[in-house]
């Protein structure tokens, strides 16, 4: 852990350090490098992440709240393109503690918690912090933005020109070519028996 002035912390891979977390409310920032996390490298993250901390200790747990920037390039759906851009996502991570080692990301089960929750062991000084991160992004950001177009019909992104959408043929309307076909029918095959 290398230290960027006061309450900031550079991780390669970016994680919550339970020891840089006192026993008072504190803020604080977190550094990391989009390259050494393969699932937001995936999601077209690229270079350093910064996250806003503020912990907030309790008697039987802890709660951080966290705001996430990095850049992000997404693929353009009308294009292809690479559109690059910023992005941020903010976190609420309940931390509690439990006897068993090791650490345990637990399931909403359909309540509605609006914090991810997080049981540490006694053995657990670090919090990885990629996944949700990962999952934030993809549920707040559209992954294949559409631009908008101008007055020509061109793309505001990349500047070409729209595809022109094309109306669908009713399926009511009857094909000119029968028409014709109908013209060349006998008057005794219309349906009626001859006596």
């Amino acid at each position: 852990m290398t230290l960027f002035g006061q309450n900031s912390y550079f991780y390669p891979v970016l994680v919550l350090s339970l020891s840089s977390i006192g026993t008072e409310t504190a803020e604080f920032q977190i550094q990391g490098q989009s390259e050494e996390l393969p699932e937001l490298l995936e999601l077209g993250c690229a270079g350093p992440l910064t996250a806003k901390v503020r912990s907030v200790p309790t008697v039987t747990s802890l709660l951080v709240e966290m705001a996430v920037r990095g850049s992000i390039s997404l693929d353009c759906a009308r294009c292809l393109d690479k559109l690059t851009g910023a992005f941020e996502v903010r976190l609420r991570i309940l931390v509690e503690r439990k006897e068993e080692q090791g650490l345990e990301w637990m399931e909403d089960g359909d309540q509605a918690i609006e914090e991810y929750v997080v049981r540490i062991g006694p053995d657990v000084m670090e919090i990885p912090l990629e996944h949700a991160v990962a999952e934030q992004i993809i549920l707040n950001y559209n992954l294949h933005p559409l631009p908008s177009l101008d007055e020509k019909n061109k793309c505001l992104q990349c500047g070409r020109e729209s595809v022109p959408v094309i109306t669908p043929i009713p399926k009511d309307r009857v094909d000119p070519r029968w028409e014709k076909l109908q013209a060349l029918k006998r008057p005794d095959s219309g349906g009626e028996k001859k006596k």
